[in-house]
């Protein structure tokens, strides 16, 4: 399947992108868009940030607290 550039800015970045590496245009294309993808598929959209913080405060956090005090008696160090 074809790819038909009409941008000028991209195909100058293309043509750039090229040379500095030595690979084809479509090869710098190729990688470029694949970093891309890969950089999105990490960024997990979270719909209440608030819960979840607030969830792992809770089971992480404040257990692991209330088990390290617990242990301990008063003024003791």
């Amino acid at each position: 399947m074809a790819l038909n550039i009409k941008n000028a800015q991209v195909e100058s970045l293309a043509t750039e992108v090229s040379e500095m590496t030595g690979e084809s245009k479509t090869e710098a294309i190729r990688r470029a868009l694949e970093e891309r993808k890969q950089r999105l598929s990490f960024q997990v959209v979270h719909e209440n940030r608030a819960d979840e913080l607030r969830s792992f405060l809770e089971r992480e956090v404040w257990s692991a607290i209330r088990a390290r005090s617990s242990s301990r008696r008063l003024g003791a160090r």
